[in-house]
């Protein structure tokens, strides 16, 4: 499994790092990336699994990243994307489910609620997963 968090927060990013490890996800597995633009050079050839991204980032937003994604990146279409953001705009999270979002966390980001919304997207994948073996 191949896991993406795309926040231009340092600190952000660490917390999620941390709360993938409690669910027993390893670092080799994640990969971090500063700004969504780093990030959509990086989707055009690499698939991820499950894709953090923050909504509110300088130069590109999390949901014009998203656009990108399920415009111009095939092989990235089946990934699952987790929104991060202090945003409580329920137009907004209507807007972003249409784009492709499967789920939001809100900012500041508690483990429990990581892991309650997290959880079901990692079994998912993880039983995907022990079916090809």
């Amino acid at each position: 499994m191949k896991i993406a968090i795309v926040d231009d927060s340092s600190s952000v990013r660490m917390m999620i790092n941390i709360c993938l490890e409690e669910l027993d996800l390893h670092e080799e597995s994640i990969f971090e990336f500063p700004s969504a633009q780093v990030a959509l050079e990086d989707f055009k050839t690499n698939f991820y699994d499950l894709i953090f991204c923050d909504l509110h980032m300088p130069e590109m937003n999390g949901d014009e990243l998203v656009e990108e994604i399920f415009h111009y990146i095939s092989h990235l279409k089946s990934s699952r994307i987790i929104m991060i953001s202090g945003e409580e705009d329920p137009n907004y999270k209507i807007k972003l489910k249409k784009l492709g979002v499967h789920q939001f966390i809100k900012k500041p980001i508690s483990p429990s609620s990581f892991n309650h919304h997290v959880k079901p997207f990692i079994a998912k994948i993880q039983r995907k997963y022990s079916t090809l073996d």
